[in-house]
């Protein structure tokens, strides 16, 4: 029995043994050499086993060791520059790869006018930013995503308010009196000046920058061109995807304004003795009895704390994309809600959106894109102006708990800004609806000629309710007042489009040619009155206003007519051509000055292609770049060539009468404003675009420039509209883009963008060197304050050489610019509003399934006019804000001595005390992200899942204590921070 037992174990222990053997010879290790094009042994290339952990990075000589590999293992061979490859392992142990260029970066496919290039065939200075890149942090308007990542696009926020709208331009401004915000098209259809369409929806953002990008615009494109292409269904299994996300917005910054005690002070000095520098008794400073209890009692009232709370922002983004070979759809849906800082200041959004894209025949294709968008937006007057001058020695509410209208003693003209957060007190709503969408035809004639017509049509109608009761802030007291607005803006876009392409041996051209017809119209009513019978019905029965009602109405029309073609050429791959010209005929114009021509050349040189260069192993891409263009800038309003009547009321028998005046004096001789451009870019790429970007170079210059000539009030006018000014721009784009660190489970990668941008007016009407009124001067920028430049405060041992300028020691001391002994006002200085340098850094790391990234922008070198410092009252008559103001006791340099008998308009050059430097750097965004493997997602059906969490505007530096400076001054409405969570996912 033992000799059994034994007999059994033994042969158990060989099978097992076997077992072992047989599963040790399926695993082994491997080694290998991986190579570049060259033969050169490649460092840090990850080399892993498809599936596992298990993987290696190169050495310093190229190889790398696996162990524990099996044969039907599959090597995955991944580095950035080049084709991630799959190899099989088989009987192999040891391996030579060589690596293959990945040319995909060049090859990428942007989009310019009517039509799409290859990014290596670019001659002109275009910037694109894919959809990966604008929904990488979260954003409620898609042109958000490019503020610092765009070199020459100087984006900032307006405000803090809700659905705030964005102020931006491309390298600068340009025109002295029209707009010089960029033209925005959604798939080649004008879009305007704003984009309200949801971010996930938006397949890439392209930039033209230089005219020979934009003359293909004509008199549309001098500002720049944003053009948007939205998403499009693919061939295949149904995507689903939601983008969401919930913020709590915070206020950022805000400067304090001073507290009872704070003020009570500020009103002692103000009415201190200026000579003997006794203070007077209480009791003849603070007259009323209630207000001088007040002060004893501590009293102190902070109405902005009662007006403010945290606001709340969501986002919802659904969408649903797939097809067939022969139909492919995109359908969307999106809900922006945002709640502000305040009270009735609140947001809306709906989006719905359908792209279809159906193939009829084997060469010919028809689609359509469809938008539409609801708005509902509650907004108000900004209550914070008067809770900054409100004395804080006072009680906002009385013992029943109501909102009382004058809650200082002695100050009947201080209304309590809560009475505006009183149920049915105020009510300011807009709702806007808007139809967007084009259908297209495209016909192959042939297999190098293709013919494409598109039909695009733009409804909008906005509707604005006002109403405010006799108790609001609005209503002063006296009347309610109430209106009601509506405006329907329609146009119709008609294109034909002839593209031919052809290559012939080592030559490869494209000739492109096209009509276009624009049509625009805008019908605007406005109803209005004061004293409403009953306020319940808010803008909705205006008949029962008694006082002051007034209609107003009006129709404009426009209609645009061009032609239009364009050249490209490229000879052996490396030597490039690109030339187009375009005629616009526009209905805004007289007979003889309709048409404009806007022609375009640019030229390329692709370097890295040459022979002298081959062996130049570190450099992936050399081209340079030179343009030169001309496009228009369409800054005449509708039937301003033949002259406006105005109206106006006059006494006729002792009855009220209407009647018509000449307005504006016709000139039938206005033209375009016509910008030239000259730019001359660098595109670089080195360790297989490793690191790579673009600097650009360019110059503009612009004639024909809109201005006012004033002319000899015998002729009925005093100023006549003339093509008579000339403007200048110069700037320098630089744009770079590096991969850092790229490990197995580490990668870490930098974006860089660099603008300085200079502007100057060249020439005024008349030949004149400056002119005061609007700020204009030669050489300098458009936007500019014009002013003395304080330089102190006169000191106690300066008080003889402040008399020689009638003042004295607490006065506001002011810069000699010209030397002569005296102030005059020949020592005025101008202080631009134009940043001199903007850049924005962007950091992304991977670690493993975590995301982490931090962007910083920066506007330096510009000034604002700071209103906070405009809110100092030296005359104690109202709240202050909180500064550092001269005493005897405290000589500061900041502010000057308060004065019961000068308020702040009437203290002598109180003007520069509001300019300050506008710089600012910001931490805008900081993002940590999880994706969730998946291996854990397969089984539930999923695709991707992202989990995020973002703080937005958190830090901003700069020389003003507790302000954002991108505000640009304003104290209204601020700026705020958010916090925001979020999941991005993929079915």
């Amino acid at each position: 029995m033992n000799q059994k037992v034994c007999i059994q174990r033994t042969c158990i222990s060989l099978i097992f043994s076997v077992l072992y053997l047989l599963s040790f010879a399926q695993t082994r290790q491997i080694s290998g050499i991986v190579k570049d094009v060259s033969g050169e042994p490649v460092i840090g290339v990850n080399v892993s086993v498809k599936g596992t952990g298990n993987g290696s990075i190169t050495d310093l000589d190229g190889k790398f060791t696996i162990p524990d590999v099996k044969e039907k293992d599959v090597l995955v061979v991944s580095y950035i520059g080049y084709l991630t490859q799959s190899v099989s392992v088989g009987k192999q142990t040891s391996f030579i790869i060589t690596l293959k260029e990945d040319t995909q970066a060049l090859d990428e496919v942007v989009v310019v006018g009517y039509g799409v290039q290859k990014k290596r065939d670019l001659s002109g200075a275009i910037s694109s930013v894919k959809s990966r890149d604008i929904t990488a942090i979260p954003t409620t308007n898609a042109l958000e995503a490019l503020q610092g990542k765009v070199a020459g696009l100087d984006l900032t926020a307006s405000s803090g308010k809700a659905g705030a709208d964005l102020s931006f331009t491309i390298r600068g401004e340009r025109s002295l009196k029209a707009s010089n915000a960029p033209l925005i098209l959604v798939d080649g259809i004008d879009y305007g000046t704003t984009l309200d369409i949801n971010p996930s929806d938006i397949e890439s953002i392209e930039v033209l920058k230089d005219a020979s990008s934009t003359a293909i615009y004509g008199t549309r494109g001098a500002n720049g061109i944003i053009i948007v292409t939205t998403k499009k269904g693919k061939a295949g299994k149904s995507k689903v995807s939601l983008n969401a996300f919930a913020s709590i917005n915070m206020i950022s910054s805000y400067p304090s304004i001073m507290n009872g005690a704070e003020y009570a002070q500020l009103k002692r000095e103000a009415y201190r003795n200026q000579t003997t520098n006794e203070y007077l008794p209480d009791e003849q400073v603070f007259t009323a009895a209630q207000e001088l209890e007040y002060v004893r009692e501590g009293v102190s009232t902070d109405y902005r704390d009662l007006m403010m709370s945290n606001g709340f922002n969501q986002n919802y983004e659904l969408s649903i994309a797939g097809g067939t070979e022969k139909t492919q759809h995109s359908i969307s849906l999106g809900y922006r809600g945002e709640n502000g800082l305040f009270k009735n200041d609140n947001y809306k959004r709906l989006n719905a959106r359908v792209a279809l894209d159906h193939k009829l025949l084997e060469n010919l294709k028809i689609g359509t894109n469809i938008t539409y968008t609801y708005k509902d937006q509650n907004t108000r007057r900004d209550p914070l102006n008067m809770c900054n001058k409100i004395v804080p020695l006072s009680k906002p509410y009385d013992e029943n708990g109501e909102v009382v209208r004058f809650p200082a003693p002695g100050y009947n003209s201080q209304t309590n800004p809560l009475v505006d957060d009183v149920d049915g007190a105020v009510k300011d709503n807009t709702k806007a609806t808007r139809f967007f969408g084009s259908l297209y035809v495209n016909w192959n004639i042939t297999k190098d000629l293709l013919f494409r017509t598109t039909l695009g049509v733009d409804a909008r109608n906005k509707r604005r309710g006002y109403y405010c009761s006799a108790n609001s802030l609005d209503g002063e007291g006296k009347d309610s007042k109430s209106l009601k607005e509506h405006t329907i803006e329609s146009g119709i876009t008609w294109e034909n489009v002839l593209t031919y392409s052809k290559i012939l041996g080592e030559h490869d051209f494209q000739i492109m040619g096209g009509t276009s017809t624009i049509y625009k119209s805008k019908e605007y009513t406005l109803a209005s009155g004061k004293g409403q019978t009953y306020g319940g019905n808010i803008y909705h029965n205006l008949a029962s206003n008694t006082k002051e009602v007034m209609i107003d109405s009006y129709l404009n029309e426009e209609k645009l007519a061009s032609f239009f073609g364009r050249v490209n050429y490229k000879f052996m791959d490396r030597y490039i051509l690109t030339a187009s010209l375009r005629a616009d005929g526009s209905s805004l114009l007289a007979d003889g000055h309709k048409w404009g021509y806007f022609p375009s050349v640019a030229v390329a040189w692709r370097m890295n292609e040459e022979s002298f260069l081959k062996g130049f192993d570190e450099l992936s891409n050399l081209k340079l770049r030179l343009s030169w263009g001309e496009s228009g800038q369409s800054a005449i309003d509708p039937y301003q060539t033949v002259g406006l009547l105005g109206s106006s009321t006059y006494s006729f028998n002792n009855d009220l009468a209407s009647g018509l005046y000449p307005k504006t004096m016709s000139n039938k001789n206005l033209t375009w404003e016509t910008t030239s451009v000259f730019d001359l870019g660098v595109d670089f790429g080195f360790f297989n675009n490793r690191l790579s970007g673009s600097v650009d170079v360019y110059k503009s210059y612009t004639r024909n420039v809109l201005m006012n000539r004033k002319i000899p009030s015998t002729n009925g006018y005093a100023e006549v509209m003339e093509n008579i000014g000339k403007t200048e721009n110069f700037g320098i784009d630089v744009a770079l883009n590096s991969v850092n660190i790229q490990k197995k489970n580490f990668t870490w990668t930098t974006d860089f963008t660099l603008s300085h941008n200079k502007e100057k007016i060249k020439e005024l009407a008349s030949g004149a060197l400056r002119d005061e009124a609007n700020s204009w001067f030669v050489g300098e920028a458009f936007r500019v304050f014009y002013d003395y430049k304080k330089i102190g405060i006169w000191q106690l041992d300066e008080a003889d050489e402040a008399a020689k300028n009638g003042q004295k020691p607490g006065d506001i001391k002011i810069q000699d610019t010209d030397g002569n002994g005296e102030i005059t006002p020949e020592d005025r200085v101008v202080y631009s509003k134009r940043p001199k340098v903007t850049f924005g850094i962007n950091n992304s790391f991977t670690i493993h399934n975590f995301e982490f990234s931090f962007f910083i922008y920066s506007r330096l070198g510009q000034w604002i006019d700071y209103e906070f410092n405009r809110g100092y009252k030296p005359d104690g008559l109202e709240n202050s804000s909180s500064v550092d103001y001269w005493t005897p006791e405290n000589p500061t340099n900041k502010f000057p001595r308060p004065n019961r008998f000068y308020g702040f308009g009437k203290t002598r050059y109180s003007s520069t005390l509001k300019y300050e430097k506008g710089s600012f750097v910001k931490v805008r965004d900081i993002t940590l992200a999880y994706n969730v493997p998946s291996k854990v997602l397969s089984g539930l059906g999923l695709g991707r899942v992202r989990i995020y969490a973002t703080a937005k505007n958190f830090f901003t530096f700069s020389s003003i204590d507790n302000y954002d400076p991108e505000r640009g001054g304003g104290i209204s409405f601020p700026m705020t921070k958010q916090l925001v969570f979020g999941v991005n996912l993929d079915f």
